[in-house]
């Protein structure tokens, strides 16, 4: 990259014309004001400059170990320079000298510092020079120091620079050793590193965790070998955040503890964290962090910052060099004689101190903040005296010529990067008014600016991509009045929804084709059969309908509109008709035709294309044409990777078409089409790289060969016809739509001009036409074939298709071959009539030409008509006489040899066209007519066309994939090197036995965070972030892949329009580039993290070395399956429990601090942990047993159907497949020699069920399988794979019939794993055993049932005693697990943004009680003034269910859950608003079976927080103090939008309260503070009302003083009315945009007082006692109190609750034990009230006898156990 600068410019010059080329807009009140916006570049703004400053430097090594100070070795080691031949010696920072002495001194300390500043230096130098003097001392083998990753990438990179080091001395004499331990490494490896212990041990905390738990020999001896651990170091500190970073503080105590190293020196790196304040105080914030994830003391004193330093003459300040300055901008170009006179020269002077450095006065010098091009040339024009024209550009040329000069070091002066934020253009608004009169903008808000208070709302507006038309996707309600809001063009509702419909709007106009007439419906809508046309019933719900609509939206006066009910159909101003199936937003572009995919992948496209033009490489330094891509969820890589791939590919395959078409005098026929293209793709040579590029063994030859190539060319002529199609590809238009193909038909001039021909035909009109218009005639009847498919045509053959499918995938590499299960389009026939039906619905494979179809209405509406002499009858000539026209026609055509004619079925004659009568013509220039042709589309094939007669085109290379977690551990290392693609690389690939060809080179790789810290990629100088990252730490990683050798480099961040998040730091971005990195927040007294690592410690102790499989830990022969006994008694045994609880409370001493802040922790837990360890081991494997279950009877019911000989042929065919999905599955499970990447490796898998540290894999995730792809036969996608997610997020993204994106393919959620393997879960009658609910519709708190346990007892709720309605039932509640899947076809360009489905989901939770029994809660009041406002409650401890409901948009809302067969597990289309999108048919004999309603959830432990207000709010008011509080604690805390869930309680419709918790793993321990820390709940109110548009104040917020401190624009209006993506709307709370209010007074009220912290700790007790939950109805009789009281004296286990209304009241339990399901009385109920609570699997204690209570309480000691104990 030679000059950054330009190359942003072409890379938004070429953007930019591509965003605005797919949008044509007619109404000219829109086209002007999207022009003008445009035009002013709102969407690409200048880049930010950011220059790395330069460090302060303090000697070199070889001077320390002069002195004495460093081992005299270190002087030999630490040199740079090595591996090029010329050792120099190494300077040092000052930060790295800081370093060394406090290692020396023994003391822990944390660097922080930034990219680039030798932050490994400063451990490896402390730790390499203690390790040389301690061997002179005592030279025994053993590893002294461990250093810990976050990711193996970097434990790789760094592994090679210290390698730089020892590169010149023998490997037998080398001065230390050091090996990487990360699981990748050979058994031989491992052997070695146990039996020769290196001094340096690199590994990640996953790694380390398995070496303490696991029992296996080599990790036993690598641990012993580490006792006595000198030095631990952290790298990346900053990363650890949340559980994972409190998993790793839990789990260096633990290695504290087994090494017995209660001295050793921990060491952190990490990027500048800060805070506000000092540097004292920012240095105090990370010590604290330090100090906690260490367990070892860290002050203030011991966090190392950076000293920077000035590289140009330090005497001399702006000041000094102003009158200078012009003279240096008018130079003609920039360069100096060396370094000495570049440091002195004024405009570098100027550059530092404003562009790299600040010097404040009272503190050290600092990074200057970054500025725009714009803002620094406005800054040097001012000190120069200037023209800002001049000073810009002297800017550019002069950073880029100061990057050749280098300093006496080698470094670039000013290192520098561009970060280019580019936001996706959105939508248009427009208010319901004449063109003209209404408002339209292009910020994305709710009401018309100013206009709240008149209820004008703006409508989003879409165009249609024919003609440009405008509509409004609307709801319209009927209940009440006719009124129409705005909707998400993605939004819809079932179709039987009377009162809620979706739809569209278009204002009316003269020009419209439509008219309302029923001549003026498509076609296919009407009834010819009758004598009177009448309109088809199936269509009577789609015709438009004429309404008066005011600007507020409702029906009465005003303007005139067209409502089109449901989806868009067709286009009431052009007629273009689209089929029903399909999505709108395909059919109407809105204000840019891109999505994120198209954006992302254009530009990544353009970056390519200027990389791969370079002229010269660089030398000495790996290739630099490459893209990193990053997105912040794994699926979104994934869709990413396939979106640009497919683009990639018909790219080539129209370029290749172009450049044949020139190759062959611009004219191809069908004959030599795909033959031609073959070559002008370069197929034709038979050099390594053109084979490798299609075949999958490039050294095929002959014979097979041949046939590869012959398939090949098959395919690309299948592929070049298909693509005459007309508009499938919605974001890429096709050579015809561009106006660069036409298609000719051979003779058509001579065959118009037989004269006898036409005059001895029928008809009259034929006969009359001239020549001429008989050419144009037939043009537009052969076009309409053409495009319809009616070709006869070899490529449309499906037999051959066939041939073609498996001779491709036996021979053709992926991207060229037919996927296995692609829908392949064949031929259709065009006929006379209306098409007839199969099945109830017209045939597919037929094209009508009858009276009204859309060929005749093309025919008639064809412009030649008006030069031919019938130009003033052919109005009046009627359907009937143009289908006569045509017949005869196509009977002429037929002698002539165009068209074949077929028998279709009895009396029906299909026509279709000859293709080898066809002609593929090139057409450079462009007719007038074709203004509206895609320009940018047009010039990129053009430009295409001649790369590819380049001899060494790049475009063959040009793929991408994604590198995400789903993505298994070897296929990550490939892709790895294949995009490094070093000559280190090549050669090592080469040497592998088993690689026939070259490694082959990868330019883009779109990766999920797990690439953040990953491998060191010097060369790369272009990063590119698909969305804004959670926080600027993550940008800084993310931007810092790109310049890490001092190159220019370029970071592009995408910015979607309907993120807030993304939308705040679009207008923000130097917050984000150059913003505060907040320390982690960790919480140690996480019971669940507790307990996790004490189980690591029990298992460690029992010395037991667990199978990587888990079925031979079972016994497989019983039906309970229990551990096998052997293993059961070593886990058991007295001696491992006694070992492993001395080690335990050493581990628990350490957390002592933390533990005793906690309401949970007493002194015999860690006893009651130990002790049940072996039980809660047996019970984490229940997953596996009812996974091993469910696909055993998944299997024998499919075997049932292909043998039954009632089936069908093709049910059996589907049990088989069924059959073989299920086997696959099975084999996963029972596979042995697992790796530790596999979901089913029995450590991984225990820790996924919370058994074990989960570090951030998530706990107990749901499971989706993917079925092996067919022609993918490597890796774990030959056999199918499991992915997980965690389960909250998986409620909706697995819900039913959601769509999955992994590797390249959409797979359909389209079964529920069942948990057959508890026989609890399935009821005599083949339903399954659903659970019932009630949750309390005064609070929202849950009362949940057992499997099958019927209803439930309650009455009254158990948190706030308020009466249990009705309406709070949720029963049918089932729990899943493990979702199937099926593929549904390759990700195309048309997937813009992952689709997902609209799901109604609830939370309903429990309080949690402590080991104590009692419940946790703590209270807070929120006051103003005196005056109560809201009460908070902070729960540490909670179960939370979430529930999915159902659809959003269903029609009855009390209808609850989805249809599932209660065997098979297949989810039913019923009610999917979108089943129509998908043409599965998956029927087999146990489908007949009726489908049965589940309401699906998913249930796990949380913290959380509850905000009721005092007063009853409106639900505008708590929808805006919902929004508001997410955002502030997003942006405080600088967590993900998905890591935070809030939600009304107790339901969406009733708002009472407001519940918080955390979705992320573990928690990021946010709510804690927020609970303990009340300046931090002020804080995040603060800060959301900055985000609503307010300044904040110098002292306290006050509500009435609001309007003054709102935030104007520069017109002098408001930012927004209610609300803005800017602000509190988000593509996640669209459901309550109508809501969202910025202005709502009672919402500011309550945030107001928030932001002044006027938050009281409550003063009473913070546990509820279970007498709370006394049901005031029932009274206390004496016999009950005196066992209640019994029950307190002598300490005995309370019960869950007291005094239970049981049978509507006619009994009372006076105690209620729920996990024993037994209820207590002590006034015995009636026979038949016993009964009922029996048949229910209650148990029922008659305690009326007080004498009897003793033998009771031994009796039942399950439930009177002493608290403290366990139950037996």
């Amino acid at each position: 990259m030679e000059n950054v600068f330009n190359f942003r410019d072409e890379l938004i010059d070429e953007y930019s014309s591509f965003s605005r080329s797919f949008v044509s807009i007619a109404a000219s009140d829109i086209k002007q004001l999207v022009e003008q916006e445009y035009t002013k570049g709102r969407y690409w703004p200048q880049p930010l400059i950011q220059i790395n400053p330069n460090y302060q430097r303090k000697g070199t090594v070889q001077d320390l170990a002069k002195d004495g100070v460093l081992h005299p070795i270190c002087a030999d080691i630490f040199r740079t320079g090595k591996t090029e031949g010329g050792p120099d010696p190494l300077f040092l920072y000052k930060h790295q000298i800081e370093a060394l002495a406090k290692g020396q001194q023994k003391q822990s300390y944390v660097v922080t510092t930034g990219t680039g500043s030798g932050k490994s230096l400063s451990f490896f130098i402390p730790v390499v020079d203690a390790i040389l003097k301690g061997k002179d001392q005592d030279p025994s083998l053993r590893t002294r120091a461990i250093v810990i990753y976050p990711m193996n990438a970097l434990a790789n990179s760094q592994l090679e620079e210290l390698e730089k080091f020892l590169v010149d001395f023998p490997l037998s004499g080398r001065p230390f050793t050091v090996a990487r331990y990360t699981g990748q490494e050979s058994k031989a490896e491992r052997e070695e590193i146990a039996n020769n212990p290196p001094d340096i041990l690199l590994t990640n905390f996953m790694m380390l965790e398995l070496i303490l738990t696991r029992y296996e020999d080599v990790d036993r001896r690598v641990v012993e070998n580490c006792k006595g651990l000198e030095f631990l170091i952290l790298d990346e500190l900053h990363t650890y955040r949340g559980r994972q970073g409190a998993d790793v503080a839990v789990l260096i105590r633990r290695l504290r503890e087994r090494l017995a190293a209660n001295s050793m020196t921990c060491i952190g790196t990490s990027a500048t964290m800060s805070s506000t304040g000092k540097q004292v105080d920012r240095n105090r914030v990370v010590a604290d962090v330090s100090s906690k994830l260490f367990g070892a003391r860290i002050s203030e004193h011991d966090v190392i910052g950076e000293t920077l330093e000035r590289v140009t003459t330090p005497s001399k300040d702006v000041a000094a060099i102003k009158l200078f300055l012009k003279g240096e901008i008018e130079k003609e170009s920039f360069s100096w004689s060396g370094f000495d006179e570049f440091k002195d020269s004024p405009l570098a002077i100027w550059v530092e101190l404003n562009l790299g450095i600040e010097i404040p006065d009272d503190e050290p010098p600092k990074r200057a903040k970054p500025k725009t091009l714009d803002s620094a040339a406005e800054q040097l024009a001012s000190d120069a005296g200037v023209s800002q024209e001049q000073a810009a550009l002297a800017l550019q040329k002069f950073l880029v010529a100061a990057h050749d000069i280098r300093t006496p070091q080698g470094r670039a002066p000013f290192a520098f990067k561009l970060h280019q934020f580019i936001s996706g253009p959105g939508k248009v608004l427009a208010t319901l008014e004449p063109e003209g009169v209404r408002t339209v903008t292009l910020d994305g808000q709710r009401f018309a600016p100013g206009r709240q208070e008149q209820a004008i709302q703006l409508y989003p507006t879409h165009f249609c991509r024919e003609c440009g038309q405008e509509y409004h996707p609307v709801w319209k309600t009927t209940h009440g009045q006719i009124r129409f809001d705005p909707r998400d063009i993605g939004e819809i509702t079932t179709a039987d929804n009377d009162e809620l419909n979706f739809g569209f709007l278009c204002p009316e106009k003269l020009s419209q084709t439509y008219k309302g007439r029923l001549e003026d419906l498509p076609e296919a809508w009407i009834d010819f059969t009758k004598s009177e046309p009448k309109l088809k019933p199936a269509y009577k719900k789609a015709r438009p309908e004429e309404f008066m609509i005011n600007p507020q939206g409702i029906q009465g006066r005003g303007q005139r509109f067209w409502y089109i009910p449901g989806k868009f159909r067709f286009c009431l101003n052009c007629a273009q008709v689209h089929e029903a199936h399909g999505k709108d937003i395909n059919r109407l572009a809105s204000l840019s035709g891109e999505g994120r995919s198209s954006a992302t992948t254009v530009l990544t496209l353009s970056a390519l294309r200027q990389l791969f033009a370079m002229q010269e490489l660089p030398e000495g330094v790996p290739d630099p044409r490459k893209l990193l891509g990053f997105t912040d969820n794994r699926q979104d890589a994934a869709l990413q990777a396939g979106h640009f791939n497919d683009f990639i590919f018909l790219l080539t395959l129209r370029a290749g078409l172009i450049g044949a078409l020139k190759a062959n005098n611009r004219l191809l026929d069908e004959e030599k089409l795909s033959e031609e293209v073959f070559k002008s793709l370069g197929f034709d040579k038979v050099d390594e790289g053109t084979l490798a590029e299609y075949l999958k063994t490039p050294k095929l030859m002959g014979l097979a060969r041949q046939e590869a190539q012959r398939t090949l060319r098959y395919i690309i002529g299948y592929r070049l016809v298909r693509d005459l199609r007309r508009g499938w590809r919605f974001n890429n238009p096709n050579l015809d739509q561009l106006s660069l193909l036409q298609i000719g038909y051979r003779g058509l001039q001579e065959f118009c001009a037989e004269e006898e021909l036409f005059k001895g035909c029928k008809n009259s009109v034929l006969a009359r036409l001239n020549a001429f218009n008989r050419q144009n005639l037939c043009k537009v009847l052969f076009d309409e074939m053409r495009r319809s498919l009616c070709l006869e045509t070899r490529y449309l053959d499906s037999v051959e298709q066939e041939k073609a499918k498996n001779s491709g995938f036996t021979y053709l590499n992926e991207r060229w071959a037919f996927a296995p299960d692609e829908k392949l389009e064949t031929s259709k026939f065009l006929i006379l009539t209306k098409r007839p039906e199969y099945k109830g619905k017209p045939r597919t494979d037929l094209v009508s030409a009858a009276e009204r179809s859309r060929v005749i209405k093309v025919i008639k509406n064809a412009d030649f008509w008006k030069a031919t002499s019938f130009a003033g009858q052919v109005s009046t000539w009627k359907d009937g006489e143009w289908v006569e026209l045509v017949a005869s026609l196509l009977e002429l055509a037929t002698l002539y040899g165009y068209i074949q004619k077929h028998n279709v079925e009895k009396g029906l004659a299909g026509y279709r066209l000859n293709a080898s009568a066809m002609e593929w013509l090139l057409i450079d220039e462009l007719k007038e007519e074709d203004s509206t042709t895609n320009q940018y589309f047009r010039q990129l094939y053009l430009n295409l066309a001649k790369l590819l007669k380049q001899p060494n085109h790049p475009l063959f290379y040009f793929e991408a994939q994604e590198h995400t977690a789903q993505v298994d551990a070897g296929r990550r290392q490939l892709l790895e090197q294949r995009f490094r693609y070093t000559d280190k690389d090549r050669k090592e690939w080469f040497e592998e036995p088993g690689h026939e060809t070259p490694l082959k080179r990868l330019p883009v790789m779109f990766c999920s965070p797990t690439m953040e810290l990953g491998v060191d990629i010097s060369a790369l100088n272009t990063v590119y972030l698909r969305n804004v990252p959670p926080t600027p730490a993550n940008y800084a990683q993310r931007s810092g892949r790109a310049g890490r050798s001092g190159q220019q480099a370029l970071v592009i961040t995408y910015c979607a329009s309907l993120s807030p998040h993304d939308q705040w730091f679009f207008n923000n971005a130097n917050e984000m580039v150059h913003g505060v990195v907040k320390a982690p927040t960790l919480d140690l007294s996480n019971r669940e993290l507790i307990e996790s690592h004490l189980h690591a410690v029990w298992l460690a102790a029992a010395e037991v070395e667990l199978d990587s499989c888990i079925a031979p830990l079972i016994n497989l022969d019983e039906e309970a399956k229990p551990l096998q006994v052997s293993l059961m008694q070593k886990l058991s045994d007295p001696n491992v429990i006694a070992k492993a609880r001395i080690a335990a409370m050493e581990v628990i001493k350490q957390l002592e601090s933390e533990l005793i802040k906690s309401h949970w922790f007493t002194q015999d837990y860690i006893d009651s942990v130990i002790n049940q360890a072996p039980l809660n081991f047996s019970k984490a494997l229940d997953r596996w047993r009812a996974l091993f279950d469910a696909t055993r009877k998944q299997m024998d019911m499919a075997e049932a159907v292909a043998k039954s000989h009632t089936a069908t042929d093709s049910e059996r065919t589907n049990a088989k497949r069924r059959w073989g999905d299920a086997a696959n599955q099975y084999g996963i499970l029972l596979k042995t020699g697992n790796t530790q990447n596999s979901d089913f490796y029995t450590y991984r898998y225990l820790a996924s069920q919370g058994f074990l540290p989960g570090y951030n894999f998530p706990r107990l995730p749901l499971m989706a399988w993917i079925p092996a792809r067919g022609g993918q036969t490597t890796g774990k996608d030959g056999e199918g794979s499991m992915v997980s997610r965690p389960r909250f997020l998986a409620l909706s993204e697995f819900g039913p019939r959601s769509l999955i994106y992994h590797q390249g393919r959409m797979y359909r959620v389209v079964r529920a794993k069942l948990n057959v393997g508890n026989t609890d879960h399935i009821s005599g009658n083949s339903l399954l055993a659903t659970i019932a609910s009630r949750v309390c519709s005064q609070c929202g708190y849950g009362h949940l049932g057992q499997p099958g346990g019927g209803e439930l007892l309650v009455e009254r709720c158990e948190n706030c005693d308020a009466l249990l309605t009705e309406e709070g039932w949720v029963k049918e509640l089932y729990r899943i697990e493990t979702v199937e899947t099926v593929a549904v076809e390759r990700i195309s360009i048309n997937d813009e943004d992952r689709q997902r489905q609209g799901f109604e989901l609830q939370t309903t939770y429990r309080f949690l009680p402590g080991p104590d029994g009692k419940i946790q809660q703590h209270k807070a009041t929120v006051e103003s003034g005196e005056e109560p406002l809201a009460e908070l409650t902070y729960a540490p401890a909670a179960r939370i269910w979430r529930i999915n409901r159902g659809w959003r948009r269903r029609k009855d809302k009390n209808q609850l859950g989805f249809y599932i067969n209660p065997i098979t597990g297949t989810w039913s289309k019923q009610d999917d608003p979108n089943s129509d999108d998908d043409g599965s048919n998956d029927e087999s004999v146990m489908d007949k079976v009726v489908n049965q309603r589940i309401v699906p959830f998913v249930e796990d432990h949380r913290n959380l927080l509850i905000i009721h207000p005092v007063k009853q709010l409106s639900t505008e008011s708590m929808a805006t103090v919902q929004a508001a509080l997410k955002r502030g604690i997003e942006m405080t805390f600088q967590i993900e939008e998905s890591e935070l869930v809030a939600e009304p309680l107790p339901k969406l419709d009733d708002r009472k309260s407001l519940l918080f918790y955390e979705a992320a793993e573990g928690g990021a321990g946010v709510l804690t503070r927020l609970a303990s820390e009340p300046e931090s709940l002020a804080l995040v109110a603060s800060k959301a009302l900055e985000i609503m548009h307010f300044q904040k104040p110098e002292g306290n917020w006050n509500v009435n003083e609001l309007s003054k401190l709102e935030i104007k624009g520069n017109s002098g209006n408001a930012l927004c009315e209610a609300g803005c993506y800017q602000c509190l709307l988000s593509y996640f709370n669209q459901p309550d945009h109508e809501n969202i209010n910025r202005r709502d007074r009672d919402a500011l009220e309550l945030l107001v007082a928030l932001a002044n912290a006027n938050v009281q700790q409550s003063s009473q007790a913070t546990t509820n006692a279970p007498v709370k939950n006394i049901s005031t109805n029932a009274s206390i009789d004496n016999i009950a109190m005196e066992f209640l009281n019994t029950i307190e004296k002598q300490g005995i286990n309370k019960p869950d609750a007291i005094m239970v209304p049981v049978s509507g009241g006619s009994a009372i339990a006076v105690a209620q034990y729920k996990s024993a399901r037994a209820l207590v009385f002590t006034k015995w109920p009636s026979d038949e009230i016993v009964q009922q609570l029996t048949d229910k699997g209650w148990a029922c204690i008659n305690a009326s006898n007080s004498a009897e209570w003793e033998r009771l309480f031994s009796e039942h000691v399950m439930l009177f156990h002493p608290v403290g104990s366990k139950e037996i």
